[in-house]
């Protein structure tokens, strides 16, 4: 093995070491400081006003709507025993499978019903997304009748509110508008 520790060596070797590297993190192989410090941002910036809420999911764990900052969040208001609701769930649970890794969130907030009910539920319809029971939600969000779906923004701007049944292309057509990427202001 040669030794090879001239100057104009080591500057040579620096030189291309530093140019792997540019190169690397301009295509993108090095996290994005500026997006992860943009969606920090929107993070702390996300206020769902008077739409906030806490409550507790099935496994325990208690949440608070706010906690999903940054996410573009539905909140579905249903129940097990309701028509409407059976037919709207396999299209949340494809979307939500979807849409998931992209930055949307489903909150499912059971109302007028059972834990058991509810779990009964979420085991035939394959639920991955949190759920949990709530009547005070509902009563919250001026619910008369369910299904009742609220579509926010990554910052916690109400962007639409589905009454009744809430068709999958629909609802897939309003998160692929929040998903776009939107113009930079320079």
């Amino acid at each position: 093995m040669m030794k090879n520790s001239s100057p104009l060596f080591i500057k040579t070797l620096l030189g291309v070491f530093v140019s792997v590297i540019l190169t690397y993190k301009a295509a993108g192989f090095f996290p994005n400081d500026e997006k992860k410090s943009e969606k920090q941002n929107i993070v702390s910036k996300a206020d769902f006003g008077d739409y906030n809420f806490s409550y507790t999911l099935l496994n325990g764990k208690k949440v608070s709507l706010s906690d999903f900052g940054g996410k573009i969040v539905l909140v579905n208001i249903w129940a097990p025993w309701c028509g409407p609701c059976k037919l709207e769930t396999p299209g949340f649970v494809k979307l939500y499978d979807k849409y998931k890794e992209k930055g949307f969130e489903i909150v499912s907030v059971g109302v007028s019903t059972t834990e058991d009910d509810v779990k009964d539920f979420v085991k035939k319809y394959k639920i991955t997304f949190p759920v949990g029971i709530s009547d005070e939600v509902g009563s919250q969000y001026g619910t008369r009748g369910i299904p009742d779906n609220f579509l926010f923004s990554a910052d916690g701007k109400l962007v639409k509110h589905f009454s009744g049944y809430t068709e999958e292309r629909k609802l897939e057509t309003a998160l692929q508008e929040l998903l776009a990427p939107s113009p930079r202001k320079n």
